[in-house]
């Protein structure tokens, strides 16, 4: 049963003028130290992070549709798993999950030039 779609995308040239003004002091705050050095290894690593931000934010969007504070980014880990992305949750959103009975995350990520996009489907 699906219990959530979440979808997000993102201008990557605005991001990377995030990432230039704010440098390591942004990317600590949204990332967790895997994703950071994930995305630092490609080729165009803004590229990377702002695909990486827009599935946070479509998973936020599919697991809490009217909002909730307190929900840190670092806490929403956008993984490699056979060449595929995936999500780990950590922290109070592995507890809203786990509270919602959220039992499979199906994540789909792409970036084309300027844009990068990310749509979550939540399964119970």
């Amino acid at each position: 049963m699906i219990i959530g779609i979440g979808v997000d995308l993102v201008d990557v040239k605005r991001f990377e003028s995030i990432i230039f003004r704010w440098q390591h002091r942004f990317l600590k705050r949204i990332f967790t130290d895997k994703e950071i050095r994930y995305c630092n290894t490609k080729k165009h690593p803004a590229q990377r992070f702002a695909t990486r931000f827009a599935a946070k934010e479509a998973f936020i969007k599919a697991l809490l549709p009217r909002g909730q504070k307190g929900i840190r980014f670092r806490d929403i880990e956008i993984d490699q798993h056979e060449s595929r992305p995936m999500i780990n949750l950590h922290g109070e959103v592995k507890r809203l999950a786990d509270e919602q009975g959220l039992a499979k995350v199906h994540l789909m990520v792409s970036h084309d030039g300027d844009y990068g996009i990310a749509n979550v489907v939540l399964e119970k």
